[in-house]
């Protein structure tokens, strides 16, 4: 893929290694990472899954960040349906068969949908998050890349949106209290399918420490785990503070945005238009590139061949 506000410079080819950082419990945190070879890093991005996923999942946008420049950090949940299948024989899911498609199945789907909404779940993803941070000289002397400062991000689809959200500051109500969870060493956020308001401790109120820049991603055709349409989608922009925010309504998207489904089908406008948004905001917020920022504020209802609505604050 071209990246027009990028003069000279072409896509790197992609590495991966399966690499594991220590946990605070004396084991062992795998992850999956992806980067550019023969290239300098521009930026790293730890990118949350979504619910039921892995480290396996988001191949294609891995890549895609990855050929650009930037670190892909890929760790696996508690929720991973292979997790929950092995931790929950009763649910007869085979833990070692491939597992992609589990919402099909209308009793995982249930199961699942009570991790959704389970505290606990929440903060053990924030645990790993933060797990991965302090381990990131060991995974930069992993990849050869010892001597990189990267400036660092944080992304995520779906319950990984609502992991992002809550490190970029966003407040939450837990059943002791209020909680924010907010991690300064991420620079910016990409938040793909996000929560709005009065689901999962998200209510009025809960971004006004989101002060950070922040893009928001959702399509015509999304909508909630509690049958919300894809406005609600939209509530992380719209209440969140003014200052380098995002909003981009990629045409009839579904909730997987061309190009984040577990079955590998891709709606090739549609993410050729998130490629090029996504990136420019990683251009512009981590890597500081002006012209990538210039192309941003050029956006309007169109991105190649997609129609999208287009938002900044």
């Amino acid at each position: 893929m071209k990246f027009p506000w990028r003069a000279n410079r072409t896509e790197a080819a992609v590495l991966s290694d399966r690499i594991e950082i220590e946990d605070d419990r004396g084991g062992t945190l795998p992850l999956l990472c992806r980067w550019p070879k023969d290239q300098p890093l521009r930026g790293a991005i730890i990118f949350c899954h979504g619910l039921g996923g892995s480290a396996d999942s988001y191949d294609l946008w891995s890549r895609t960040w990855a050929a650009g420049g930037y670190l892909v950090i890929h760790p696996t949940f508690p929720d991973s349906i292979y997790q929950v299948a092995r931790e929950n024989p009763d649910m007869g899911l085979d833990p070692t068969a491939d597992l992609r498609l589990w919402m099909r199945d209308p009793d995982a789907r249930a199961q699942m949908h009570k991790i959704l909404h389970n505290p606990d779940y929440w903060r053990a993803r924030i645990d790993i998050a933060h797990h991965v941070l302090n381990g990131l000289d060991p995974i930069l002397h992993s990849i050869d890349h010892a001597e990189a400062e990267p400036p660092l991000a944080i992304a995520g689809h779906s319950f990984g949106a609502y992991t992002t959200q809550l490190l970029a500051g966003a407040e939450i109500d837990l059943p002791e209290g209020p909680a924010s969870f907010r991690e300064p060493r991420f620079r910016a956020a990409l938040v793909l399918s996000g929560q709005g308001r009065n689901q999962q401790g998200l209510r009025e109120g809960s971004w006004r420490g989101m002060s950070g820049p922040v893009l928001t991603v959702t399509g015509k055709r999304d909508g909630g785990a509690m049958g919300q349409d894809w406005h609600w989608k939209c509530e992380p922009f719209n209440l969140a503070p003014a200052g380098n925010k995002y909003l981009a309504v990629i045409g009839d998207a579904d909730h997987y945005l061309g190009g984040l489904r577990q079955d590998d089908t891709v709606v090739m406008e549609q993410f050729n238009a998130l490629a090029l948004i996504t990136t420019a905001f990683l251009d512009s917020h981590l890597a500081g590139a002006q012209p990538a920022r210039n192309w941003l504020n050029l956006v309007k209802d169109k991105v190649g061949n997609c129609e999208v609505i287009f938002r900044r604050k």
